[in-house]
């Protein structure tokens, strides 16, 4: 490969190259969409996953097999006898980590903030929505305090999830019946308590499993409702499932991205520095892409059979979240996203402790954030000395007015004027697109066979109405509610599939840099990378539990899983 240039440093003769470079490359890389949804029209055999990759993945999925053969599942879709039966779907498989905890509080609030979808959780700021009218007297039974519920807000400790994305989804099918759909607010308190530096703990306090306020249909139910409270933890679980693969996972990962691979490839020649930059972080994303339209979003595919709505349903919930997230792309740059929903670094107490001390997902994740920012502004700043050399650069003006059409899928949040008019403006769009195409798809997939792969703690569908709170309550009743033998059996394989290994290392591309100085700045990034996972490690030694899913080890260099 030759090294990289600015298409207004070649010569005439090297320009033309370019220019028929990149005319190959859209013959090669067409823009198609599936249900609405941008993905390349045909993969190229040069996006096609590795031989190596194949091998390594085929040989992970060798303990799923075996796994399968062992259990004594009936293959039908009769519930299970009862909840230990979840419990032995793992005879040759590692057990995941909520496989005897999930029925705990402190479990259930904690995946909220170190979990598979650590993205919801907002900072209660003035009131509670209006339909959800927690009162006081719940607040302080709950709480064992005399505190208000409004003072606790003023304080700072009130959060919420509003799961009301999933309000009049349609729900889906299975070969007995229909399945059920909840859209759940639910309430925690963040209770300053504990020893050394670890500082408190998330409690829940209510949940409400609609939207609808209405106290005889749509009652509040708080954690001394016994087994009403592990009925509405599970519809919480299951609505906190459906949002994280269709939006925080699918949605505001893997197809957001493809539009940004796609204008790569039309509009940068291969020497391009943000091409070379760019394009070992997309290191098989496409063809992910092109298994999730085959596999995931496709008639009687894992998310048909899955998840709680309708196919139809479904995609429109992804479709809406790659929508929202490319209009407002900026604005959901990991330190905007997490101040929006008043988590940031720089939400802070009187005392200036954070509102919200222990959120593992938000305090590794903003290290990571740093680090590629710096690298990626050391590396720009190889190739661009002034604003003016971002200006010529016909083929980067191409590449946004490419990404802004509705071709290009209209991301209309990636700049003010239509045009990158300064470095620091590449530095953030760069940085970003590296950030979710590594840590933050990182963050959402590999927890996934930890919380979701057992189906008690994180059920992908309902499969049964929430009983009315004057209906007893037996273990009977939720295994009705609960995945039948072969769709848990089912979300096992999807998600030990989706997390069997990690291809590649963040900050370790496969192929180094032509250029030496941009060597010496990889170099650098893979130095910051090594101090943050001894951070990461000092940080798991008072935390709760390890979160681990941000070790720069564990995070891949590009979305291809």
């Amino acid at each position: 490969m030759i090294q990289p240039s600015l298409p207004q440093d070649d010569t005439p003769e090297q320009q033309q190259q370019r220019n028929e470079q990149i005319a190959r490359q859209r013959e090669d890389y067409q823009y198609g969409e599936t249900a609405g949804i941008l993905l390349i029209k045909k993969l190229p055999q040069s996006e096609m996953f590795s031989f190596k990759y194949s091998l390594e993945r085929d040989q992970g999925l060798i303990s799923l097999i075996a796994n399968t053969l062992a259990t004594n599942i009936d293959n039908v879709f009769d519930p299970f006898d009862s909840l230990k039966d979840y419990q032995e779907m793992f005879p040759l498989l590692r057990k995941p980590s909520t496989l005897q905890t999930f029925r705990n509080d402190t479990v259930f609030a904690r995946q909220r903030i170190a979990g598979a979808n650590p993205m919801v959780i907002e900072r209660v700021i003035e009131k509670l929505p209006d339909n959800f009218p927690v009162t006081d007297a719940i607040f302080q039974k709950i709480m064992l305090t005399k505190k208000t519920l409004a003072e606790a807000i003023a304080e700072g400790r009130i959060f919420l999830t509003n799961y009301k994305g999933l309000d009049g989804l349609t729900p889906g099918t299975y070969e007995q019946g229909t399945k059920t759909i909840a859209a759940p607010l639910v309430l925690y308190c963040w209770k300053p308590v504990g020893y050394g530096d670890y500082r408190g703990t998330l409690a829940p306090i209510a949940i409400q499993l609609n939207q609808q306020t209405d106290p005889a249909k749509n009652p509040i139910y708080t954690p001394i409702d016994g087994m009403h409270w592990f009925m509405a933890k599970i519809f919480t679980q299951m609505a906190d499932g459906n949002y994280h693969e269709a939006i925080s996972h699918l949605g505001r990962t893997h197809l957001m991205l493809e539009p940004f691979v796609m204008a790569t490839a039309n509009e940068l020649a291969p020497n391009h520095p943000l091409s070379v930059l760019l394009k070992p972080h997309f290191q098989f994303t496409l063809a992910i892409n092109e298994l999730a339209r085959e596999q995931l979003i496709s008639p009687g595919g894992y998310a048909d059979t899955l998840l709680a709505g309708t196919l139809e349903a479904s995609i429109n919930l992804i479709k809406g979240a790659i929508k929202e997230s490319l209009e407002n792309f900026s604005e959901f740059a990991l330190p905007k996203e997490l101040s929006r929903r008043g988590v940031g670094e720089t939400d802070l107490d009187e005392q200036g402790e954070n509102f919200l001390p222990d959120y593992p997902y938000r305090d590794d994740a903003l290290l990571l954030w740093r680090a590629i920012e710096s690298y990626v502004s050391d590396y720009l700043e190889l190739y661009y000395t002034s604003p003016v050399q971002i200006l010529e650069d016909t083929e980067l003006q191409n590449w946004v007015r490419k990404l802004i059409s509705p071709e290009g899928d209209n991301v209309k949040g990636l700049v003010a004027n239509g045009r990158v008019e300064s470095v620091e403006q590449l530095v953030a769009i760069a940085t970003q697109l590296i950030f979710i195409s590594g840590p933050q798809h990182g963050a959402v997939n590999y927890p996934q066979y930890d919380y979701i792969a057992f189906a008690p703690n994180m059920p992908l569908a309902t499969y049964a109405p929430p009983p009315s709170r004057d209906q007893e309550i037996d273990e009977a009743t939720i295994l009705k509610i609960l995945p039948p033998q072969k769709l848990a059996a089912k979300q096992l394989e999807l998600m030990k599939t989706l997390t069997v290994f990690l291809p590649n290392r963040l900050g370790y591309p496969d192929k180094n840099f032509v250029d030496v100085r941009a060597q010496k700045v990889l170099l650098q990034f893979q130095t910051k990378l090594q101090e943050i996972e001894q951070v990461i490690h000092e940080r798991n030694q008072n935390r709760l539990e390890p979160y681990t899913f941000l070790l720069p080890s564990n995070v891949p260099n590009s979305l291809n899983i």
